[in-house]
C-alpha cells in the first residue's frame, strides 16, 4: 500500500478554493458594514484560493486510485488545513492570540463550539457570521462535500465518506453513496433555509436568524450573543431552535428514506427510537424537580419547554442554552453529564458515543450474560433487526474503550493545570463530545477565555479526535499504517 501524495495535494487544493469562496461572503458583509475586519477577510479569501489553486495545478496529473490509507490520511488533513486557514481573520483580522485563533477555528469546524471570543456582542458582524459558516461547514462534514464533487473529478467518494463517520452498513440505504451526500447536502440546505425563515417570523433580526440557523443544523452553538438562545426571551424561538436541534441529531440517511417513501425504515429504526425515549425521560427527570424548586414562581410549560430545551442542547452537542442550569436542581447536573457522552445518531451532525454504538453493546452484554446461562445457546446480536458480525461488534466495543480511554487521559492533562476534577471532566467531556457547554466552574456562566495555552491545546486536540471519531486520527500514528 502506497501513499497517493498527489491525490491527496489535489484533492485538499480543490477544497480549499472552496473554502476560500466561503471566506468571500463574510468579506462582503464586512463591506456592507463598513467593517475593518473586511480586508482581512479578502485577503484570506485570496492567499486561501492561491494556495488551493498551486495545489491543485501543481499535482494535475495524478492516479485516481484511492486507497483506505489516503482516505484516513485526507480526511485528518482537510480538517486540520481548513482550521488552520480558517484562523486567519481571528489572528489578523481581530487581533487574537494565536492558541485563541486556533481553539476558535477548531470549536467552529468540530461543531463544538465552545468560545474565547472576547466580547461577542460586540464583535464585527462579518466576524461573528464567519464562526456560524465555519460550523455549517463542519457539521454535514467537508468530506461528504467531497463525495458530492467526487464524480466530477472522477474518483469515487466511498471511502472518504466511510472514513469521516460510521455508517451503518447492514441497513445502507442506497448504495451509491455520492448520490446519497447529494441528497443529505440538499436536506440540510432546505432544512437551514426553512428554520431561517421560521426564526425571522419569530422577530429575529435577519443577520441573527442566518447565524443562528447555521449553528442549529449543524449542532454547533455559536450564537451572535453571549447569552444565546435566552437573550430573546421567546417560546416561539426556543420551540424553533428545539425542533431543528433535534433534526441536526437523527440520522440524515432517514431523510433520504423518508423521500423515497421508505417509511419502514425509519419506523423501525432502533436509534431513533432509543434517540426519542431518551430525549422524553431526561426532559421528565430534569422537569419535575425543576418544577417543584421553582413552585409558584413559573409555570409548568416554562418548566418543561426549558428542560426539553437543555437535554436536546446537549444530546445533539448543540450547546445553545435558554437558562443558567447550574442553579437547577442536582439531578440536572447528572443527566448533563451523561448526555454530554451519549451524543444521539450516527450519520448525523452531532458529536458523542452516539446511540447505535451503546445499542449495540447493551444488547452484546446482555448475550454475553444468556450465554453465561446457557453456554450451548445461539444468540445473536441483532440492530435494526439484522444481526451483526463478530468484526461489526469488536468495531463497537473497541471504539467504546478508545473513547472512554482517550477522554480520561485528556480529563487527566487537563487536571495538571490545577483543575479541579469536575472542572477537568466538564471540559474534556465537552471537548471530545464536541458539546460546546460544560459543568463546574466552566457552566454557563464560566468562561474558558482565561484558560492557559496548555489547556486549550488539550481541548484542540480533543475536539478533532472527537469530531473524526477517534480512530480516523490515531490509526496514524500506528506505525504498520505506513508499511505496505
Amino acid at each position: 500500500m502506497s501513499t497517493n501524495i498527489r491525490l491527496i495535494l489535489n484533492l485538499l487544493g480543490a477544497l480549499l478554493l472552496i473554502l476560500s469562496g466561503f471566506m468571500l461572503v463574510p468579506a462582503f458583509l464586512g463591506w456592507l458594514y463598513s467593517e475593518d475586519i473586511a480586508i482581512a477577510f479578502l485577503g484570506s479569501a485570496l492567499f486561501t484560493a492561491f494556495v488551493g489553486a498551486s495545489l491543485k495545478f501543481a499535482t494535475t496529473n495524478h492516479s485516481h486510485n484511492v486507497s483506505k490509507q489516503d482516505s484516513y490520511i485526507l480526511v485528518t488533513s482537510v480538517w486540520s488545513v481548513f482550521t488552520l486557514f480558517g484562523i486567519i481573520p481571528y489572528w489578523i483580522g481581530n487581533d487574537m492570540p494565536f492558541i485563541d485563533s486556533l481553539f476558535e477555528s477548531m470549536s467552529g469546524f468540530t461543531t463544538t463550539g465552545s468560545t474565547v471570543l472576547p466580547h461577542i456582542d460586540a464583535s464585527p458582524k462579518s466576524l461573528l457570521l464567519w464562526r456560524a459558516m465555519t460550523q455549517w461547514i463542519g457539521g454535514m462534514g467537508i468530506i461528504t462535500l467531497s463525495a458530492v464533487l467526487f464524480p466530477a473529478l472522477g474518483i469515487g467518494g466511498m471511502q472518504m465518506f466511510t472514513a469521516e463517520a460510521s455508517i451503518n452498513k447492514g441497513d445502507r440505504v442506497h448504495p451509491k453513496i455520492n448520490e446519497v451526500a447529494r441528497y443529505s447536502w440538499g436536506f440540510y440546505i432546505i432544512l437551514t433555509l426553512l428554520e431561517i425563515i421560521l426564526l425571522r417570523l419569530g422577530g429575529m433580526p435577519v443577520f441573527e436568524a442566518v447565524c443562528h440557523s447555521f449553528s442549529t443544523l449543524s449542532t454547533g452553538g455559536f450564537s451572535p450573543h453571549a447569552a444565546s438562545i435566552g437573550f430573546y426571551g421567546s417560546a416561539y424561538i426556543d420551540y424553533v431552535v428545539i425542533v431543528f436541534m433535534f433534526l441536526g441529531g437523527m440520522n440524515f440517511t432517514l431523510f433520504y428514506a423518508m423521500l423515497f417513501n421508505k417509511w419502514h425504515k425509519v419506523f423501525n429504526d432502533d436509534e431513533l427510537r432509543i434517540y426519542l425515549m431518551v430525549i422524553a425521560a431526561c426532559a421528565l427527570a430534569i422537569c419535575v424537580p425543576l418544577y417543584f424548586a421553582e413552585a409558584g414562581t413559573t409555570s409548568g410549560e416554562y418548566c418543561l419547554r426549558r428542560s426539553l430545551f437543555h437535554v436536546i442542547s446537549v444530546m445533539t452537542s448543540t450547546g445553545f442554552t435558554i437558562d443558567n442550569y447550574s442553579l437547577w436542581p442536582a439531578i440536572s447536573t447528572t443527566i448533563t453529564v451523561l448526555l454530554m457522552v451519549t451524543g444521539t445518531c450516527t450519520s448525523s451532525t452531532s458529536g458523542g458515543l452516539k446511540f447505535m454504538r451503546i445499542i449495540v453493546t447493551v444488547r452484546y452484554i446482555k448475550g454475553e450474560f444468556r450465554r453465561m446461562i446457557h453456554p450451548t445457546a445461539v444468540v445473536p446480536v441483532r440492530y435494526n433487526g439484522k444481526g451483526l458480525n463478530p468484526v461489526d461488534l469488536r468495531s463497537v466495543t473497541l471504539f467504546l474503550l478508545f473513547y472512554f480511554m482517550v477522554m480520561i487521559i485528556g480529563v487527566i492533562l487537563i487536571s495538571f493545570d490545577g483543575l479541579s476534577f469536575e472542572d477537568a471532566f466538564g471540559l474534556g467531556a465537552n471537548s471530545l463530545g464536541d458539546i460546546g457547554i460544560s459543568v463546574g466552574s466552566f457552566g454557563p456562566n464560566g468562561s474558558i477565555v482565561e484558560l492557559s495555552a496548555y489547556t486549550k491545546s488539550i481541548m484542540i486536540v480533543l475536539m478533532l479526535l472527537g469530531r473524526l471519531e477517534i480512530f480516523t486520527v490515531v490509526i496514524l500514528f500506528v506505525p504498520s499504517f505506513w508499511k505496505k
